[in-house]
């Protein structure tokens, strides 16, 4: 039994990882104590953010 390579479901599935990554950050920002803390947490968001709109555009 053999299945088909679909790379279009495997950018989609890392599409999906990172958003739920992004959340994960988002609350871990609620909880910095810190203005450092939030300035590093808002950074990774903006990253994860490009991430996903460059997997995004790869999609047909």
């Amino acid at each position: 039994m053999s299945t088909v390579y679909n790379p279009e479901s495997e950018i989609m599935a890392e599409i999906e990882r990172l958003e739920l990554e992004v959340r994960d950050t988002r609350r871990r920002l609620e909880n910095a104590k810190n203005d450092a803390d939030r300035k590093v947490l808002n950074k990774q968001i903006d990253e994860l953010k490009a991430q996903i709109e460059f997997l995004r555009k790869q999609l047909p």
